[in-house]
């Protein structure tokens, strides 16, 4: 009996060690969650998993986008309504808070890679890579393996300290530079088409102006009602409210990176005074920008 439980043992130890290693993932822990969700753009996780027969993972909801990059095997992707067969060479996307379950196949099961971002402007580049293949949430790729070694090399750099952080961003940073030159994106934010993302840019720049919509519908050479009926469609939500949700997180920003007093800050977000921004961010966060500060100074 001691022998059988001996031998027990060991196959299980054997079994978790290659189950190990089939799963290399890296979290970044140096960044405050609240940090990141301010950043423009930062990573939050990234890995490389060579998957069990049948092995599936969610429905779930995360708050950061990510893209998988399938380099060999199939699966299956549901993510809304739909039902999606994802083979090697190709990437899925999941945009943040959008519901999905994710399945390897019984025969042929994938190995793929994934990076996992987020920040203010990570919505817009996953928003415009959707809107350049249609809205569809799988896209061809050239090279999956060529994704897999930088992420590994990300994964290999994993250490806490800042000068590893810059490093592994910058990885991360040169992922994003090849996937838009693999899709260039570019056609599609200069296209008659694209009203949202004309829109957002001229947002993006101009947010620390006393900007109005019908200074964005001008910028852009339509009339303010089919501005946001558009933008509306396209986006889920109003160019008010992404003009809102903008100004907020800046100013959060501002609030915990910063000691600039609070009219600095509103001026910096595009409020003629400091009363205004305060009314305005009590409004939206529930609390005043002093008693933000206090709870979230990082200096």
């Amino acid at each position: 009996m001691e022998i059988s439980n001996n031998i027990i043992f060991l196959i299980i130890s054997r079994y978790n060690k290659d189950m190990n290693n089939n799963l290399r993932e890296y979290t970044d822990r140096f960044t405050d969650f609240t940090k990141k969700s301010i950043s423009d753009f930062i990573l939050y996780n990234c890995g490389l998993e060579y998957c069990e027969p049948g092995y599936s993972y969610g429905p779930k909801r995360r708050d950061y986008h990510f893209i998988h990059f399938v380099k060999e095997g199939k699966g299956l992707l549901e993510i809304g309504n739909q039902k999606i067969e994802v083979h090697e060479n190709q990437i899925f996307i999941v945009p943040a808070n959008v519901v999905s379950t994710y399945t390897a196949d019984q025969y042929e099961p994938w190995k793929y890679s994934w990076i996992g971002f987020m920040g203010i402007q990570s919505g817009n580049f996953v928003q415009t890579l959707l809107q350049s293949n249609k809205e569809k949430f799988v896209m061809d790729c050239q090279d999956a393996d060529f994704y897999e070694r930088r992420i590994k090399d990300i994964i290999e750099l994993n250490r806490n300290n800042l000068a590893s952080y810059f490093r592994i961003n910058g990885i991360m940073y040169d992922i994003v530079g090849s996937l838009l030159t693999e899709y260039p994106i570019e056609q599609i934010m200069n296209s008659s088409t694209s009203i949202s993302f004309q829109a957002m840019r001229y947002m993006d720049l101009h947010y620390h102006d006393d900007i109005q919509i019908s200074d964005i519908a001008n910028s852009i050479g339509i009339h303010p009602n089919y501005l946001s009926s558009m933008f509306k469609k396209e986006m889920g939500i109003s160019p008010k409210k992404y003009l809102s949700n903008l100004k907020i997180n800046k100013a959060k920003e501002l609030l915990a990176e910063s000691d600039n007093p609070i009219n600095i800050i509103s001026s910096s977000v595009g409020f003629s005074d400091a009363l205004s921004f305060s009314k305005f961010f009590k409004k939206e966060i529930g609390i005043s920008p002093s008693e933000y500060r206090k709870e979230h100074y990082l200096l």
